[in-house]
């Protein structure tokens, strides 16, 4: 099968959240299944306009950059965004029918964030999206200060891309029923295939843990909830002054608009624990293994989330695992067999379950090789390239009727 993916968020150089990794996953499975993949993506700082990289294609665009004179612009300021959103689809539709000129793909999966599948040739192809999180939620978990931009244009063109796609995929049950709700799209159009992660690549290794360390992996900004996990932090520390915490993700605006790491800090200096408290920033991946591989125990503390690499990363290296009842995660883990859960935004809970980890080796090791399990026989490479090409496939068979 032929296939392109387009996303402006492809590593290494334009993303390292989730919708570049699902990118990057899905590319490699189904390379390694013989299918001929490309992938249309935004040009970073470094970029090549064409690459192959592990036998995939990669065109990269040079997105349209508006200066900071207009964006603070009273009224079109705020529109700004929906502008290069507008432009940067019909860069997309010129480079897929250019690729597409002599080589003709089977299927274009779009992300659905941002609309870039707006103007895609329907005589071309068929076009299927993967939903990962659009605006219609996300606007539930942000402040305008946050989000410095208007976003109903953009809802509108997300909900319309996804609308005419022939074929629509979520990677939780839970954003699955969001979306549906949201944009009026029939329950069965919408097909269920979880996020899926190289489980070779992410695994223990011989690092050994590190007994009292406690690891935040995600953005600071409200949604990833990293302030709840700050908050519990005074408790963990009372019962294990040794305890060591990191906070590895890049830092966002606060509600206010300022530095979500500065206000972490001075709640954590007022406390006196900024010494047991490290922050990271983003990294790259290897680092990132390695924390995971040294933690005792790993929280996610969102609000939302739809099927979190984060976690998939987490269970892939064993580890015990302490995360919020929200989104898709429940769909991840059972509680008490392969992870614990908590109630979303409660410090306290929070706090008694990682003590209960950080106190019972055994019970660490049960939960995490557990979640490892799962990951295995549930997030593989092979199994979500077996599934995703399946929904290809179906997607085609059903046009054809």
């Amino acid at each position: 099968m032929n296939i392109i993916f387009i996303s402006r968020f492809y590593p290494p150089d334009t993303g390292g959240g989730g919708i570049a990794a699902y990118i990057r996953y899905a590319a490699l499975s189904l390379t390694n299944a013989g299918h001929k993949v490309r992938v249309v993506s935004a040009m970073g700082q470094d970029s090549k306009p064409e690459q192959i990289v592990d036998g995939v294609e990669v065109f990269r665009i040079q997105p349209w950059f508006v200066s900071y004179f207009w964006r603070r612009l009273p009224l079109i300021g705020r529109q700004m965004r929906l502008i290069q959103d507008v432009f940067y689809a019909l860069q997309v539709r010129n480079t897929l029918l250019r690729i597409s000129h002599f080589n003709r793909p089977d299927i274009v999966e779009y992300a659905d964030i941002d609309a870039e599948g707006i103007f895609h040739p329907k005589y071309l192809c068929l076009q299927v999206i993967k939903l990962h999180t659009p605006h219609v939620i996300l606007r539930k978990y942000y402040t305008k200060k946050q989000v410095p931009y208007a976003q109903t244009g953009i809802e509108w063109l997300e909900a319309m891309t996804i609308h005419r796609a022939a074929g629509i995929s979520s990677p939780s049950q839970n954003l699955a029923r969001e979306i549906e709700s949201a944009m009026q799209i029939s329950p069965e159009r919408i097909q269920y295939i979880p996020n899926f992660i190289d489980t070779d690549a992410w695994s223990a290794g011989k690092v050994e843990e590190q007994p009292l360390s406690v690891l935040y992996v995600g953005r600071l900004d409200g949604i990833k909830g990293a302030s709840v996990f700050a908050e519990a932090i005074p408790t963990i520390a009372l019962a294990f002054p040794q305890a060591k915490f990191i906070f590895l993700g890049a830092d966002r605006a606060d509600k206010q608009g300022g530095s979500q790491k500065e206000t972490l800090l001075r709640s954590l200096e007022q406390n006196g624990l900024q010494e047991k408290v490290h922050f990271y920033g983003h990294n790259s991946p290897e680092v990132f293994l390695s924390f995971y591989r040294q933690a005792a125990v790993f929280v996610l503390p969102s609000f939302f989330e739809n099927c979190p690499f984060t976690l998939l990363e987490a269970m892939s290296c064993a580890k015990a695992c302490v995360v919020s009842r929200s989104g898709g995660m429940p769909e991840m883990l059972t509680d008490g067999e392969s992870g614990l859960f908590f109630t979303p935004g409660n410090a306290e809970e929070l706090a008694q379950k990682v003590i209960d980890l950080l106190q019972d080796e055994q019970k660490r090791r049960q939960l995490g090789l557990a979640a490892r399990q799962r990951a295995e026989q549930e997030y593989s490479l092979q199994v979500g390239g077996q599934k995703t090409l399946a929904f290809y496939k179906s997607v085609l068979e059903q046009e054809k009727t």
